[in-house]
């Protein structure tokens, strides 16, 4: 009778181990599951991030080339211009000298607003620097989660793990949009007009 409950004994510590086994292996799927699930999300996000900054770094740069293009255009025919109003002087011909300012005057002021597209058009620099740190910051994530499956599937517990390390704190606003989100120098003078 004895060998028979030494037997049952044995049985259940085999089960109870077993048991024991499948739990370890049940919580470390757990553990796996929810980074690898998290990580097919933000890999995703964070490739769409990189193509939207090369979209819209590609867009700003056309923008600035094409308005440039008509600045050097315009200032060509305000050279001529002058010259044809020192010819005109010469032969004392002043109302054409004073439509000729006209035009001359017209074209500078274009110049200047097409200066200040460009400048608006160099604000890209910051959104894309906004859309890079939200994609690194999704990298850094993954790199994190991709550290502690690693670490389950070696058998090591998380609070063993060395820090996975981050290059600096991050602020930006995942959001930024260079098409988008514009906020009209109208808007920014409404604002210091309301007193």
């Amino acid at each position: 009778m004895s060998e028979v409950l030494n037997l049952q004994d044995k049985i259940k510590n085999e089960l109870l181990d077993i048991s024991g086994t499948i739990s370890e292996i049940v919580d470390s799927y757990k553990q796996l599951h929810s980074p690898l699930v998290e990580t097919q999300k933000n890999v995703p996000k964070a490739t769409e991030q990189l193509d939207k900054i090369a979209e819209q770094t590609a867009a700003a740069t056309h923008r600035m080339l094409d308005t440039a293009e008509l600045i050097t255009q315009r200032e060509d025919e305000v050279i001529a211009g002058l010259n044809i109003i020192k010819e005109k002087i010469n032969n004392k011909n002043y109302d054409e000298v004073i439509e000729l300012c006209d035009d001359l005057a017209l074209k500078a002021s274009d110049n200047n607003n097409d200066a200040f597209v460009i400048m608006d058009a160099l604000q890209f620099q910051d959104i894309t620097s906004q859309q890079i740190d939200h994609a690194v910051v999704l990298l850094e994530e993954l790199e994190k989660k991709l550290h502690r499956i690693l670490a389950v599937l070696n058998g090591e517990d998380n609070k063993d793990l060395p820090e996975v390390s981050v290059s600096k704190k991050r602020a930006f606003d995942p959001h930024a949009d260079l098409f988008t989100n514009k906020t009209n120098q109208h808007d920014i003078d409404s604002l210091f007009s309301k007193k």
